[in-house]
């Protein structure tokens, strides 16, 4: 009878400890419930009329990573906004992105985590975001291309930098807006972005 008793606790063990690794191994992130998860694959996109092929420069994956995160910023409904992220997740380094995490994730959560991110980042200077690429393009400056820290003869980085004024007018609260951009499968793709927080003008 305790024989009989043992292997029923050894069997209960074994289903309960399976079923513990089979929902841990599937377990999700609960707070992207309901989320529209993107698998990025990087590759030709085109969007506001620029193609970003790889002949595209970062300044031109830098004009529609801004205009699309004013479209997401202004979008007045949910189809409106999931067409801007759409955008925003065509130009990622989705495989750069991946590849700095260092810790076990879902790629597809991961991405997103990362790129729905960029528009509450910068979103309050998007009134200052150029729609026409001619006006955005003068108003840009690389820094770079360099190889990729630790990649010698291997992929470039850079950054595209432009200055925008604050919305209320206060020109000491301009700021030098950043995007970092590496090359992804041979294209330029933004890796993230943010703000100088050294200068509050490019030529500062």
């Amino acid at each position: 009878m305790m024989m009989q008793e043992s292997r029923a606790w050894i069997v209960a063990l074994t289903i309960s400890g399976l079923g513990l690794t089979l929902w841990g191994g599937c377990s999700r992130d609960v707070r992207l419930a309901g989320r529209k998860l993107r698998s990025v694959t990087v590759g030709t996109a085109t969007h506001y009329g620029v193609t970003l092929d790889q002949n595209a420069s970062p300044q031109q994956v830098t004009y529609v990573l801004l205009r699309a995160i004013r479209d997401d910023f202004l979008a007045r409904s949910e189809p409106e906004r999931e067409a801007a992220l759409d955008k925003q997740f065509d130009i990622c380094a989705a495989n750069r992105i991946a590849a700095r995490n260092r810790v076990p994730a879902n790629r597809d959560e991961l991405i997103y985590n990362v790129v729905y991110r960029w528009t509450p980042t910068v979103s309050h200077y998007a009134h200052d975001f150029e729609t026409e690429w001619g006006k955005a393009q003068e108003r840009f400056v690389l820094k770079g291309p360099r190889p990729l820290r630790g990649s010698n003869n291997g992929p470039m980085e850079c950054e595209v930098l432009t200055e925008v004024d604050d919305p209320g007018g206060d020109p000491n609260a301009r700021v030098v807006l950043a995007v970092y951009l590496v090359q992804d499968n041979g294209f330029w793709r933004v890796l993230h972005l943010g703000f100088d927080t050294r200068r509050r003008s490019i030529g500062n």
